[in-house]
């Protein structure tokens, strides 16, 4: 299969620098206990959501300000298991992004996360 990774990071394509907000946690005695967020540095292709690409959704007409966001490291919607937290958030151009899906092309060397603009940073 052939590895995009380098595609993802390109400077001649206009790859950028993101913050990714991380939180983690864990139920403790049945209540949800959230660990101190973090914050993890990423770099790659950043995109406008396409109509097409928007449509896919069931919630589409509520979506606002959709990014994609693509990243040779992993980004993560809402997860349980081992490592549960909460979507992670992006911080781009002081805005903030919700991820609400991810298309893991890992195979391919990357990840392709969908985000909605949640408010200003």
């Amino acid at each position: 299969m052939i590895n995009l990774s380098r595609v993802v990071k390109s400077r001649r394509l206009n790859s950028q620098a993101y913050t990714v907000l991380r939180s983690t946690g864990s139920f403790i005695n049945g209540r949800w206990t959230e660990n101190p967020e973090i914050e993890v540095s990423m770099y790659g292709l950043i995109m406008v959501m396409s109509e097409k690409e928007l449509a896919q959704f069931p919630e589409a007409d509520l979506i606002k300000g959709a990014m994609i966001f693509c990243s040779t490291q992993e980004i993560f919607t809402t997860r349980t298991g081992t490592s549960q937290g909460t979507s992670d958030r992006i911080v781009w151009r002081g805005e903030e992004y919700k991820i609400f899906n991810v298309a893991p092309w890992v195979d391919y060397g990357y990840f392709r996360a969908a985000g909605e603009r949640t408010k200003g940073a």
